[in-house]
């Protein structure tokens, strides 16, 4: 029935077989120990896409404080203030540059939460000259501030409208409302408050 080169060819089939499906197998599997996640300085907290950090250490023209979003790659989105643009930076970063004196807000759906991240990290790249101006409605792009950049995350990233406010209104979203929204939890306090 069989011959002998049809035999070699059988079982030559079945060894590959065998070793691609294990390697592929391997390939798929991560423990979890390897993976030791990606923490807030000094903090034994798990940064997560969509988390909100709120800094109390600027000003601008009366309003306090400052606002970013964690992305899902785990860097932030912000805007530092007039004469600056959107731009992703590091986790390490972000928190040398407001002296560790920051607030970890985050959204109880990590499902909304990691859209709105991705939304941000999209909108960084995308608008990366958008300039800095408080007198603006909340659904333009190419003028914002801090905090919008937050909220526009939620709404067109995943649908969610933090503070029941309209995309057409022209009223602040200030960083220091993110600490007082309906759906979030503090996560995590650093520095002075």
């Amino acid at each position: 029935m069989f011959t002998r080169r049809s035999s070699s060819i059988l079982l030559l089939f079945i060894m590959i077989f065998t070793l691609c499906t294990s390697v592929s197998f391997a390939a798929e599997v991560k423990p979890l120990a390897d993976d030791p996640g990606v923490f807030y300085p000094g903090t034994n907290t798990k940064a997560k896409p969509g988390d909100m950090l709120v800094s109390n250490t600027t000003s601008s023209k009366g309003l306090t404080g400052h606002a970013a979003i964690v992305t899902d790659n785990l860097s932030v989105v912000h805007i530092g203030g007039f004469g600056e643009n959107p731009e992703e930076i590091s986790l390490s970063k972000f928190f040398k540059r407001y002296d560790n004196s920051v607030k970890v807000i985050r959204y109880t759906s990590s499902r909304d939460a990691k859209k709105a991240g991705e939304w941000a990290r999209t909108y960084a790249e995308e608008y990366s000259d958008a300039k800095y101006d408080l007198a603006v409605k909340l659904n333009g792009f190419t003028r914002t501030y801090c905090s919008k950049i937050v909220w526009q995350a939620y709404y067109y990233g995943a649908d969610v409208n933090l503070g029941n406010k309209r995309p057409t209104s022209t009223q602040l979203f200030e960083p220091y409302a993110i600490l007082d929204l309906d759906d979030t939890r503090e996560v995590e306090e650093t520095g002075s408050w």
